[in-house]
C-alpha cells in the first residue's frame, strides 16, 4: 500500500499540477534567502516570466532591489540542483510592498472560571498524626462555612 507521502508527490507531478512544483520552487528559494529577507516576504508569484516578491515592509524592498542578482543566481542553482524546477524561465525579478494591512487574528479571550465547591465538608477524619488531624479539621470547617 502506498503512503499518504508518495500519493501527493505521483499528484504533483502530474502535468496538470505543475503550477504546485513551481510554488515549491519559489518557496525553496525564499527559504535560501536570508533569514531577515525570508521573514519580510508575504507570498511569491509569477507573471509573464517575472518572478514577484510582495513584502510587508518598505524598507526591506529597497534591501531586495540590492539583492535582485542574488536571487537570480539562487534560482539559477536551484535548476541546476533541482530536477523539478529545472523547467522554470525567469528573466526578471521584482519586488514591492503589499498596500494591505495584514489582519492579526487575536485568540479570543479565555474566559474565567470559577469553581463551584461541591463538597460539603461531611467526612470522617482518620489521621492518625495530631497535625495531619488538626489541617483536616480546618479544611472541614471551611468547607462547612462555605455550604
Amino acid at each position: 500500500m502506498k503512503s499518504a507521502k508518495s500519493i501527493i508527490e505521483h499528484l504533483k507531478h502530474q502535468p496538470r499540477n505543475s503550477k504546485v512544483l513551481e510554488i515549491a520552487c519559489y518557496e525553496k528559494v525564499k527559504a535560501f534567502l536570508p533569514p531577515r529577507l525570508a521573514a519580510s516576504v508575504l507570498f511569491i508569484y509569477k507573471k509573464n516570466q517575472t518572478l514577484y516578491f510582495v513584502l510587508n515592509h518598505p524598507g526591506m524592498k529597497m534591501e531586495f532591489n540590492y539583492k535582485h542578482t542574488l536571487i537570480k543566481s539562487l534560482l539559477n542553482k536551484l535548476k541546476e540542483v533541482d530536477a523539478k524546477c529545472k523547467d522554470i524561465e525567469i528573466n526578471e525579478v521584482k519586488s514591492f510592498v503589499s498596500n494591505k494591512i495584514p489582519t492579526v487574528v487575536s485568540a479570543p479571550a479565555e474566559k474565567k472560571r470559577f469553581f463551584v465547591e461541591k463538597s460539603k465538608g461531611a467526612f470522617l477524619n482518620h489521621a492518625q498524626d495530631k497535625e495531619l488531624k488538626g489541617i483536616f479539621e480546618q479544611i472541614k470547617k471551611m468547607l462547612e462555612e462555605k455550604q
